[in-house]
């Protein structure tokens, strides 16, 4: 399937339609489970209280941000190479497999051990987390083969299995318990189980893959793991540090307040998720011309769609505002938050881009500057204005990681080659 040569509004919409049913199929799917994260954080808040919420969301914050600093690249890693040499996919998910259970198991236990001591005021369970991070090293892994092969059933079978298992233990919890100003006893196993399920379901994945004995990929996934570590730490950080933030500081019923709209972002950047994840083989095969022009265009509609999104969503949320104050607030954070969904759509159609090209530098300066102008409102504003600090500082980092990427795509025309990892380290921030 080939791209449109003539970049016009037009040309864009006919080239989408031929990816129609896989398209759909991932949007449908993630607007799904985003409206899902949701609704479950709803349930945990109402039904189990604000601070069992923020207990959930503090703790989930912690685990994915321990994946991101154990293993981050990995699933970038097993999407770039096996979108290159899908016959070698089963050699490399089985080789890396054993690398990232090893290093989740180790790192959650020094994490359970450490943790406690180190962050004592930090409302997180610890011990859980410990037990879920191998699970979720293992998950993560297994979607970026499924992303990097294009099999977008068995990609969706992965990604919905912990939102739906979490919905489904946050309904179960709720019919069972009754809210308190103390965490409840469920939130350990909505933060677990949801994710030892998905880990599970991803090896039975990856046992189905072909295996090439004779190949050793581990090395190459560790080198491009290595190039791309500063970018996602970076990024990582960036998005979810207001919310350990705030959790730290404010304490877990302002974490578990804050936390639901950051569900909300998370729902509406669904949609650049959705377009990454359904252009990154198309992104990898693109001649630098046409694939500048798809990667640009693609991020305007995602990031326009997911600022539309946002804003009706914050809307709606404050026509709700006379059902009491928390409401109100929440409404307010929303539409803060709604240019940090827009931005973010846009920023990982573009990441993705950079991505499959192996402009993993370029994505590093954005991601840089992302953490720094976020990390500085964080540090300014929260302390002054409580919640609404991070959402700006959130906002103001997104928006101008929207723009710098925006730019670094539009460079890959006239710059040759690859990024590598001792130009970055020279010159992280470009010339």
């Amino acid at each position: 399937m080939s791209a449109p040569g003539n970049y016009s509004p037009a040309s864009i919409a006919r080239y989408f339609s031929r990816v129609t049913s896989v398209a759909a199929l991932q949007l449908l799917w993630r607007l799904a489970t985003g409206g899902l994260a949701l609704l479950t954080a709803l349930l945990v808040s109402v039904n189990l209280g604000l601070p069992t919420q923020g207990v959930v969301a503090t703790s989930m914050s912690v685990v994915i941000g321990l994946s991101v600093l154990t293993g981050s690249g990995f699933m970038h890693a097993a999407a770039f190479l096996s979108a290159r040499r899908p016959d070698e996919a089963g050699t490399l998910g089985r080789q890396t497999a054993l690398v990232t259970l090893g290093t989740g198991t180790v790192v959650g236990v020094l994490a359970a051990l450490i943790g406690p001591r180190v962050a004592p005021t930090l409302p997180v369970l610890w011990w859980h987390i410990a037990l879920a991070l191998p699970f979720i090293q293992l998950a993560q892994l297994c979607l970026g083969l499924q992303q990097g092969l294009g099999r977008s059933r068995a990609y969706v079978a992965i990604y919905v299995t912990q939102p739906v298992a979490a919905f489904v233990l946050a309904v179960i919890g709720s019919l069972l318990a009754a809210a308190s100003e103390q965490p409840s006893d469920w939130a350990g196993p909505i933060i677990t189980a949801p994710f030892i399920l998905q880990g599970l379901l991803s090896a039975f994945g990856l046992l189905r893959l072909p295996r090439r004995a004779e190949d050793d990929e581990v090395r190459t996934v560790l080198s491009y793991t290595a190039r791309i570590y500063p970018s996602a730490v970076a990024h990582y950080l960036s998005y979810r540090l207001d919310l350990i933030l705030v959790s730290a500081l404010l304490g877990s019923r302002a974490a578990g307040l804050y936390s639901l709209a950051l569900n909300g972002v998370d729902a509406v950047a669904r949609v650049g998720q959705t377009a990454a994840t359904v252009l990154f083989r198309r992104f990898s095969e693109a001649d630098l011309r046409r694939g500048v022009a798809l990667a640009r265009r693609s991020a305007i509609y995602a990031g326009a769609l997911s600022l539309i999104a946002g804003v009706l969503l914050a809307a709606l949320i404050s026509l709700l505002g006379d059902l009491g104050s928390d409401i109100q607030v929440l409404g307010r954070l929303m539409f803060i938050l709604s240019v940090g969904g827009g931005a973010i759509s846009a920023w990982t159609v573009l990441a993705a881009y950079l991505a499959a090209n192996d402009r993993l530098a370029a994505a590093a300066r954005v991601n840089i500057v992302l953490l720094a102008l976020s990390l500085s409102c964080y540090v300014l504003l929260i302390p002054i204005i409580g919640v609404y600090g991070g959402a700006i500082g959130t906002s103001v980092g997104l928006a101008a990681a929207g723009w710098l990427g925006y730019r670094e795509v539009g460079r890959v025309r006239s710059e040759p080659g690859g990024d590598s990892l001792a130009a970055l380290l020279r010159n992280p921030f470009g010339k």
